[in-house]
């Protein structure tokens, strides 16, 4: 089963630039768009659900990030990481969201199951989608960035526009609550005792962020089996460009 995207570092700051892109000769979207929203959409869009939670709320916030990427494509492009910005443009969008949504029902999350998966895998994943739904959305939130992006608390507090302590303060609760959930052990080092200077991620052998990462790629390739999704995906994109175009 494919792995999703793995510890992706990205602060309150775009990243560097190294150079310009091409355009195609149409004078549309530039040619390696494609490639680039084709190649790195299932991952974000497994790592938005494990923000958030819901499938429909993941996909709006995607593709905004896409659609704010494809119309400065030609700046970028030039990223030395163009996948972090758009992680962080989605991430930011879904803050938003949840902020607005603290007291709203939790939709149900609809996922096709991997055809690779394993039965112990698939089963895993949902036991932690359905133990993730029930922490408070900056708890979760703080969590997966700690656990998935491998963030400080302080890039954790600059992108949540919250103090580094609160940020400490969620990662633990998050933590001591969705371990309960899962029948985990506890910690054998406790959180406080982390340095926070220059630390990012938790520790090898950390037993929920090890299911957690697992259930983002379980995440990850039951979407990039979704290829109709995906390509309707790609269209929606263009037509949302050419509504945006027709305005200006």
């Amino acid at each position: 089963m494919s792995g999703g995207t793995g510890s992706v570092r990205a602060g309150a700051h775009e990243p560097a630039r190294e150079g310009g892109s091409e355009v195609a000769e149409s004078g549309g979207a530039p040619a390696d768009f494609d490639v680039f929203f084709t190649t790195h959409r299932p991952a974000l869009l497994a790592r938005a659900v494990m923000l958030c939670g819901s499938r429909q709320d993941a996909e709006d916030a995607v593709q905004d990030a896409f659609l704010a990427a494809l119309e400065n494509w030609d700046r970028i492009s030039g990223y030395e990481q163009p996948n972090a910005w758009v992680n962080l443009v989605m991430r930011r969008k879904l803050w938003r969201v949840l902020r607005l949504r603290l007291k709203a029902k939790r939709a149900a999350l609809d996922v096709s199951l991997p055809r690779q998966a394993l039965p112990d895998e698939t089963a895993q994943a949902r036991r932690v989608l359905t133990a993730m739904a029930a922490l408070p959305p900056r708890q979760r939130m703080v969590l997966v960035m700690y656990s998935l992006y491998a963030m400080t608390h302080q890039e954790i507090a600059d992108d949540l526009n919250i103090s580094p302590s609160t940020a400490r303060g969620n990662l633990r609760k998050g933590r001591d609550n969705l371990r309960r959930m899962l029948g985990l052990d506890p910690d054998t080092n406790p959180l406080g005792e982390v340095p926070l200077v220059g630390t990012g991620g938790p520790a090898p052998g950390d037993r929920l962020a090890a299911a957690l990462s697992a259930t983002d790629s379980w995440l990850c390739s039951a979407f990039e089996e979704d290829e109709q999704a995906q390509r309707q995906a790609r269209a929606d994109l263009t037509g949302r460009r050419g509504e945006g175009t027709g305005r200006a």
